[in-house]
């Protein structure tokens, strides 16, 4: 390998994106299972992770999500073809070097010929100890003020279609947080009434898909004891909804595993509005298209801005037409 694991994640959270070869950021370790090369990705939230190729038929004995770890099988695009991945994510951060110490294990147990599963399920065991003597620290609340937005956009979605809930992207690090063909959404939510700024973590964050549409929906909610809004009665509504097995895949890839706990409901709100913008030429935005080849200029490793949506007036949408967009997009 050219680089750590720590030093590839580093790399990728900074560019934002990957070699191009998934529709998540990642790059090749160069060691190859048979079914294409080892890759290292970021989650929808930066944490570290390893998506291990490997053949149909496969089955894993990992924790599915354990506070720490997040052991799944995910399927991607690559050239044409739909390849199967042990995903494995690290959802508890202070975890992040004994994680790089096990995701180099398994990468040096495949080069020596051990089968993909079998190096991933066997890492996890020898490193069980070390995973579990970590304490979890406490949920930042700017995690779960996301969630809720996003969950309350995907409440809206189900009640349209039971479906619409595979459209529910932002888990699995995709660029935007909702997409179905050509269509997206992208959701900023703020825990005050007034705030007006949001904050853009990349330039492909509000670009939108290739000769298809973009909805910036911007959620604002504020903490209030008793309050309507929490991580578990959001879930517990989709939930009567969805039956699909992507609806708990996904909330365990944000490291939501259990909606009740205690963790993701200490804090409850209020909802004070929901408010939508069709993201389109002359709205406030830097997107790649702005930049020579698409790239952002030599020596600048990533891109955060912010967007004072008072600039954005003549993209609002009114609240039928919001409504109607959300229909549309679901049905």
């Amino acid at each position: 390998m050219a680089e750590r694991p720590i030093d590839q994640w580093s790399r990728l959270r900074g560019v934002g994106e990957g070699d191009g070869a998934l529709e998540v950021p990642s790059l090749s370790s160069g060691v190859e299972t048979g079914f294409g090369p080892i890759r290292f990705a970021i989650g929808p939230r930066g944490e570290p992770r390893l998506m291990v190729p490997c053949g149909a038929g496969t089955a894993v004995h990992g924790p599915r999500a354990n506070g720490n770890l997040s052991v799944t099988l995910s399927r991607y695009d690559v050239s044409g073809s739909k390849v199967l991945f042990v995903d494995v994510m690290c959802i508890n951060r202070a975890l992040d070097t004994v994680f790089a110490e096990l995701a180099n294990e398994v990468v040096h147990r495949v080069a020596d010929g051990l089968a993909p599963a079998d190096a991933v399920d066997g890492t996890i065991a020898d490193f069980r100890d070390l995973l579990k003597n970590a304490s979890s620290p406490e949920i930042p609340e700017e995690r779960i003020v996301g969630l809720i937005g996003e969950l309350l956009v995907l409440q809206r979605l189900v009640r349209v279609s039971p479906h619409a809930v595979e459209s529910w992207t932002g888990p699995h690090e995709q660029r935007h947080d909702f997409r179905r063909g050509n269509c997206a959404i992208e959701v900023k939510t703020s825990s005050r009434a007034d705030t007006t700024v949001v904050t853009i973590s990349s330039s492909q964050q509000l670009a939108a898909p290739d000769s298809g549409s973009l909805l910036l929906v911007h959620v604002n909610i504020e903490r209030a004891d008793g309050g309507a809004l929490s991580v578990a009665r959001l879930a517990s509504d989709i939930a009567k909804t969805v039956k699909s097995s992507h609806w708990p895949a996904a909330l365990a890839a944000v490291g939501c595993d259990d909606p009740i706990a205690p963790e993701w409901n200490r804090v409850s709100y209020a909802l004070e509005s929901m408010t939508g913008y069709r993201v389109e030429l002359g709205f406030p935005r830097i997107t790649p298209s702005q930049f020579l080849d698409g790239r952002l200029p030599d020596g600048i490793e990533s891109l955060v801005y912010s967007v004072d949506l008072r600039a954005a007036g003549d993209f609002r949408l009114a609240k039928p037409d919001l409504d109607a967009a959300l229909v549309g997009f679901a049905s």
